[in-house]
């Protein structure tokens, strides 16, 4: 039997039951607001989200204590849990633009890679690294200043309540995840859940969301629809009409025009080729569904002409359940069931995004990778060079069936993050100059203006083929999205340049998120006499625009999709609408939202058949 606690020892475990939780959340919220003070006044405006996270935070640390009837192996897992929230959620959101999501956990088995891929901007800022030491001195407080232990009999007892307090945070639909879900309201996005949640109760309320498993697909309507497109994209398509183009697609990793950048001057044109064609050709702005990342549902918003920001929370374009890529209407199906052969090649691994399985799936005769490759490529910094892709897509150009139309589309990876000095170890040549950069921003800078140029020779390389080729070709050129890039203080070149007020995307007006989601695109061909007019496109409905350019009979999917979709909307992101014309609001009008409604609900359906 425990010996009875002096009246100090039972005010540290109490203090310490009472208060630890308190000093987790402030240390979490040190690091994601990068600030020692701010956390305060925060806590202070947020109370029902402190004592949310109190309760959270206790369940599972009394039912260890009860068991170890010890403080510091209690309180350690969560810290550091909670601890690792936070630290990957501000990382995430330098490099990314967004901070830790759901949907994130699903590349926790490819953690390995996406670290390599972003090592360069993984510093620890003051603010984080005070985080951490405010968590480490709460745990080691913990381990040497405890000298009590309570009874078996007590521990139990204390085991109980909290084991009470994690049922709550647990089950479904719960009293503390009604209390999550009534805190985070409607929120668009992460980031605006984390500002009135906090960054760990941010990914908790979202998963109370998921758990709630609300459907936007109850709409009778949307029920037939999705019904009736699922068995229209399994049936036989129309042909393609005789001497329809050969389709060449290429996603060039964080392709932009860097020249539009504000601020920036260049002695020399780094892009040629691009600015060149973009008298003749067709192009414009491509709204993008991430910036900084996420190719994967770039890709997929391309192919489906769905948006990944109306899928239930966690999930991802990219990692649906099995079978549901096979059922779907996708824009190289409907290639393939007009007749075309269809080849993916991605200039890197399958390393991410589960392509070997899902491209096949949605129509795809040929997934290729760099082990696949009929060419011996060369790499420039740590990838494939882009013009080595670029001579592998001839390659298979040249291999190709003559008596079969092709739809060939190109991934690739040079242009990839992390943008430093040493990345290339050489200038570009074409070095930029800025008031608002220091040498060393502008060498970082430099490296991203290096990748861009050689992206650019890539495509000049790619219409000297073709103009020269004897069949009606149409290639589609267009960046997947903007490119993170940190400066050597961290802060970011968009923000540094004055293209976004301040790193924090709640803050931005519309027309400021829809430039940090532009990226630039342009579609040239050897037969047309006149190029179709200058257009903003989007990823949701490029691969719509393709099709009907190239004269491609669409099925009733992409009849609706044009007609009743594209006709209103452009784009839509979190809270952000643009309407077709190009227009960015916050507000859409309320024939918009129902069309946004029905759009939903038709989505739901398409990818959750069977809930």
């Amino acid at each position: 039997m425990s010996p009875s606690p002096t009246r100090g020892q039972l005010a540290f475990v109490l203090g310490s039951v009472a208060l630890a939780p308190l000093v987790a959340l402030y240390a979490t919220q040190v690091v994601w607001l990068q600030s020692l003070w701010d956390p305060l006044p925060w806590m202070a405006a947020h109370g029902k989200a402190v004592g949310l996270f109190w309760g959270v935070f206790s369940g599972l640390s009394l039912t260890l204590y009860g068991l170890f009837r010890r403080l510091f192996p209690a309180y350690l897992p969560e810290v550091a849990v909670f601890m690792g929230v936070a630290v990957t959620s501000r990382y995430k959101m330098n490099i990314n633009g967004a901070p830790l999501q759901l949907s994130d956990f699903t590349f926790v088995g490819d953690l390995g890679e996406v670290t390599g891929y972003a090592a360069s901007q993984l510093i620890p800022s003051v603010s984080m690294v005070l985080g951490v030491a405010v968590a480490a001195v709460l745990t080691e407080t913990l381990r040497w200043k405890e000298t009590w232990r309570p009874s078996r009999r007590a521990g139990l007892a204390i085991s109980a309540a909290g084991l009470v307090l994690l049922v709550m945070a647990l089950l479904p639909v719960g009293p503390l995840q009604k209390a999550a879900l009534a805190l985070d309201g409607d929120s668009p996005d992460q980031a605006v859940r984390n500002q009135r949640t906090g960054v760990v109760l941010g990914i908790y309320a979202a998963w109370s969301q998921r758990a709630q498993a609300i459907q936007a697909g109850e709409d009778p309507q949307a029920i037939q629809l999705a019904e009736a497109f699922r068995a229209d994209a399994l049936s036989p398509g129309a042909p393609a009409p005789e001497g329809s183009p050969d389709i060449v697609f290429i996603t060039s990793e964080s392709f932009f025009d860097v020249t539009r950048l504000p601020g920036l001057t260049f002695a020399q044109d780094p892009l040629p080729n691009f600015h060149c064609l973009a008298e003749d050709a067709t192009n414009g702005r491509c709204l993008s569904n991430n910036y900084g990342g996420g190719t994967g549902n770039v890709e997929m918003e391309l192919f489906t002409g769905l948006t990944a920001s109306r899928l239930r929370e966690g999930d991802t374009l990219t990692a649906l359940e099995e079978g549901t890529y096979a059922r779907l209407p996708t824009t190289v199906r409907q290639l393939k069931q007009a007749g075309y052969a269809t080849e993916f090649v991605h200039g890197h691994n399958n390393a991410l995004y589960n392509r070997s399985v899902t491209h096949p799936a949605i129509g795809f005769d040929t997934v290729a990778f760099l082990e696949d490759f009929l060419t011996q490529g060369e790499a420039c910094g740590p990838y494939l060079s882009d013009v080595s892709f670029a001579q592998e897509l001839i390659a298979r150009y040249e291999a190709r069936d003559p008596e079969q139309p092709l739809f060939l589309y190109g991934l690739s990876m040079e242009n990839h993050q992390g943008y430093t000095p040493e990345k290339y170890g050489v200038s570009s040549g074409f070095p930029a100059q800025s008031d608002r950069l220091s040498q060393e921003d502008l060498a970082i800078l430099d490296a991203l203006v290096m990748g861009l140029h050689h992206a650019d020779a890539a495509l000049g390389l790619l219409i000297d083929y073709f103009s020269q080729v004897d069949r009606p070709v149409m290639l589609v050129f267009v960046g997947d999205h903007l490119p993170s890039l940190n400066l050597a203080d961290g802060t970011s070149l968009y923000t540094r340049l004055g293209v976004s007020p301040t790193e924090d995307a709640t803050d931005w007006d519309p027309a400021t998120l829809m430039e940090i989601l532009s990226t630039d695109y342009l579609i040239w061909t050897n037969y047309e006499t006149q190029p179709a007019p200058d257009r903003m496109e989007s990823c949701t409905f490029l691969g719509l625009h393709v099709l009907q350019r190239a004269g491609i009979p669409l099925n009733q999917y992409f009849t609706w999709l044009d007609q009743e979709v594209a006709s209103r909307m452009l784009f839509t992101r979190g809270k952000l609408f643009v309407d077709a014309a190009g227009a960015g609001t916050y507000a859409p009008s309320p024939e918009d939202r129902d069309m946004l409604a029905l759009y939903t609900a038709v989505e739901r359906n398409l990818l959750y058949p069977s809930s």
